[in-house]
């Protein structure tokens, strides 16, 4: 049984990324994926970049321990500084492996459509001062800013530090660039974690067992259902999206744009994103007449316009939610195993700080104040 330094199980955005960071820092790592790197939730992402519009979301509302920041202010540190990562990530990808990850800080509003929305806004906006660039403004000033959107918008607040990028791009980035750091990602299958004297000291695959003295999953909405975690099956649960796209020339708007109960993305060549719902079926993929209708009349309501636009793509996928809506990063109950999930609407948002916090923790580096509310131990059995 041969040893890695690092076995990771999951392919994905907090996959890769971690193993870039941890094969940057001299460790051996493999990364074992059912399918290929980024297959799931981490390439069907909208890529938003958002974690000042994201702290509306009332995130936190589960039970967190005593004496635990709150979640939402967790999350809104722990984005603001992943963002920034981004920025640094998407250079070095440019400029060390010569791939665009579509990286721009294109700004986010968020708007009110109803009266009832108006006062939400407003606290939205008291939150993120001194955090986070907010401009309040009215329906005129917002139309003036992106003329596209509809006559409903009664309010907004403008956020111009906010940035999106494009996930199938990041994610062949990130593999490729940790391929080149000496990562060896493997097509496979995980039948359990190993185990023993509290100790993981790998994975079981079909027909054999490749060892590790690190074990990190990092399998999304399929982390409960890894052998071997003390972790419940309701501790990670799937949350299905349904997006869909067209295109529009000129493309409809500047910014990305939440409201109505959803948003739409529009990239530089004037492809459209529009999403998402958010709904607990377990693991039914199906795209629905409902799901697809709600997102068209969201969209229609910030942009009238896209009325007239073709339906070009439609899919969904899985974000991977969890009993108090913060992610799970860090140790996971034996010596050497470790968790890098749970991350929800924001897994592509956090992506860079959790490889972060999944090198330091393995290298035994000090760890932020905020590591402490997302740690997993909090859930294990």
């Amino acid at each position: 049984m041969a040893s890695k330094d690092v076995v990771i199980v999951g392919g994905g955005v907090m996959g890769c990324a971690s193993a870039l960071r941890l094969a940057q820092a001299g460790l051996s790592v493999t990364v074992l994926e059912r399918s290929v790197p980024g297959a799931e939730a981490s390439s069907a992402a909208a890529g938003i970049l958002g974690p000042a519009v994201e702290a509306h979301h009332g995130h936190g509302e589960g039970h967190p321990h005593p004496g635990r920041r709150p979640a939402q202010d967790t999350l809104l540190t722990l984005g603001l500084r992943s963002r920034e990562l981004h920025a640094s990530l998407a250079r070095e990808l440019r400029d060390d492996h010569g791939i665009d990850v579509g990286f721009r800080r294109c700004g986010v509003m968020r708007v009110a459509v109803r009266e009832d929305e108006r006062s939400a806004l407003a606290t939205h906006a008291a939150l993120l001062r001194g955090r986070a660039l907010v401009d309040a403004i009215d329906g005129d000033e917002a139309r003036r800013r992106e003329p596209a959107l509809g006559p409903a918008v009664l309010e907004a607040i403008d956020l111009p530090e906010e940035a999106q990028l494009d996930p199938p791009s990041l994610l062949d980035a990130l593999a490729i660039a940790a391929e080149r750091a000496g990562v060896h990602f493997r097509t496979a299958t995980v039948h359990g974690v190993l185990v023993e004297n509290d100790r993981a000291h790998g994975v079981r695959l079909d027909g054999e067992t490749l060892g590790a003295d690190h074990v990190v999953v990092a399998a999304g909405s399929w982390t409960s259902l890894v052998p071997g975690l003390r972790l419940d099956a309701a501790r990670v649960h799937p949350v299905r999206g349904q997006i869909l796209t067209t295109r529009t020339r000129p493309p409809v708007f500047r910014r990305v744009v939440f409201g109505a109960g959803g948003y739409v993305v529009t990239r530089p060549d004037g492809r459209v994103l529009c999403g998402s719902t958010e709904e607990r079926v377990g693991f039914a993929r199906e795209v629905t007449f409902a799901g697809l209708a709600r997102i068209v009349e969201l969209a229609t309501t910030l942009a009238p316009r896209l009325a007239d636009a073709p339906a070009e793509e439609h899919w969904s996928s899985f974000r991977p939610g969890t009993a108090d809506d913060l992610p799970l990063v860090g140790p996971a109950g034996p010596e050497g195993l470790w968790l890098a999930s749970g991350h929800y609407r924001n897994g592509i948002l956090l992506a860079p700080i959790t490889a972060e916090l999944v090198r330091d923790a393995i290298l035994g580096e000090p760890l932020p104040e905020e590591a402490a509310a997302i740690d997993p131990r909090r859930f294990l059995a």
